[in-house]
């Protein structure tokens, strides 16, 4: 890529992300879409947690101003007190409105992968503000507190998802079984998302008493592999304010989230999730096995065979990477998350890849990205096989998709 395409695409992405950007009550923050055609969705002015990690991510290159209030408008809204005091919530409701379904007016009762750490050193990298890391690091430690207060029960240092919005990826096959699905429709996975939040607010988000009433409960491979790089990069960020000590510590319990992949999640060479109380492997194929790239969780050997994996053709479609493998029963690519590709998870297996050192696929992945950019624009998510643009349009977090090729040209 030539710098002037680049920066075109830069320009591109800026356009998107301002036409999306809100300012309310002394904040700023963007928008996953305003875009009222997005099909079956009233609430994509609200601010999503891991949307605005991606978001930050990419303003950074265009706005670092802007990117650092993406994150503190997310810090914001913190729970301060109770039992999940120090989790930062899945959507924040800045005009009000969540009262429905989480007796909280403001925001939801859940979380999402946690990425903003990985953002906020990204962030700084780019606007060398020390202050701004002195205002987020605090919030940021408090919320990894709260992970393994609240939502660890077993001590096993691996964290429980309690619903399938926290994962981020709300509907994919690998959880039809902990969801109790007999037969998956599109309609029915968000009835029954939404009857699940209401248990979990019944059952006050704790996690043993929603085991007890045999509701959701699963140890995700790629949640988990994302909070290690969170926490790296939030010992980063302790040395960067010469908090050694604690720098240590981070990065203690993110080689303990290792050791405990290694030995539960692993089995001949592969992650897989782990569902219910009694942690039964979840064996089936997904993008998510190449997300754990992201935390550096597999061994190289364990990488080396997900990297194979991922160029079999079953994955690596014309426009790689679905969430489910063309092949899957469950492989569906017009329906939500059951085979399509998204720019979050393209973002998160493009830099697992440069991290074992995969450079020149990673190259080729980033290009082959930004070819759904050229083909259909700025969406939520994309058709692997045909590069059709597929839910919400002028979608932000497609511009992460910018990053990827601006991060590639830098390599």
């Amino acid at each position: 890529m030539q710098q002037q395409e680049l920066f075109d695409w830069l320009k591109q992405a800026e356009k998107v992300l301002t036409t999306n950007r809100i300012a309310i009550d002394g904040h700023r923050y963007t928008a996953p879409s305003l875009d009222n055609q997005v099909f079956g969705r009233k609430d994509y002015d609200n601010q999503f947690l891991w949307d605005s990690c991606f978001h930050a991510i990419i303003w950074r290159r265009i706005d670092p101003q802007m990117a650092q209030d993406e994150l503190l408008s997310l810090v914001s809204r913190q729970v301060k007190d109770g039992p999940d005091a120090g989790m930062i919530p899945h959507c924040n409701y800045w005009r009000g409105g969540g009262s429905w379904l989480w007796n909280h007016e403001e925001r939801s009762a859940l979380t999402q992968p946690p990425l903003i750490g990985v953002a906020a050193l990204l962030v700084y990298q780019s606007s060398q503000d020390r202050s701004f890391l002195e205002t987020v690091y605090p919030p940021l430690v408090a919320y990894h507190d709260w992970f393994d207060r609240r939502r660890d029960p077993d001590k096993d240092h691996l964290i429980c998802l309690i619903h399938p919005w926290e994962g981020g990826c709300d509907a994919v096959p690998r959880w039809d079984a902990a969801m109790e699905f007999e037969q998956f429709t599109h309609e029915g996975g968000r009835e029954r998302r939404i009857e699940l939040a209401k248990v979990v607010v019944e059952h006050d988000t704790d996690p043993e008493a929603l085991a007890k009433a045999g509701a959701f409960m699963i140890e995700s491979m790629d949640f988990n592999a994302i909070r290690v790089a969170d926490l790296e990069s939030l010992a980063e960020i302790a040395a960067i304010l010469g908090r050694s000590d604690e720098a240590a510590g981070l990065l203690g319990r993110a080689s303990a989230i290792r050791e405990a992949f290694q030995a539960k999640m692993v089995i001949d060479g592969r992650p897989y999730d782990l569902e219910g109380a009694d942690e039964r492997p979840v064996m089936m194929d997904s993008a998510g096995q190449f997300i754990t790239l992201f935390g550096g969780c597999p061994t190289p050997e364990q990488a080396e065979l997900l990297v194979s994996q991922l160029q079999e053709p079953r994955f690596w479609t014309p426009f790689p990477v679905p969430t489910s493998p063309t092949d899957a029963p469950t492989f569906a690519p017009d329906i939500y998350w059951r085979g399509n590709v998204w720019p979050s998870v393209n973002w998160l297996i493009f830099n697992g890849l440069r991290r074992y050192g995969y450079h020149d696929l990673a190259r080729e992945f980033a290009g082959r990205s930004l070819e759904l950019l050229r083909q259909s624009g700025f969406w939520e998510y994309y058709h692997p096989l045909t590069g059709a643009g597929l839910g919400g349009g002028t979608f932000s977090w497609a511009a992460a998709i910018v990053d990827m090729a601006a991060t590639a040209q830098e390599a």
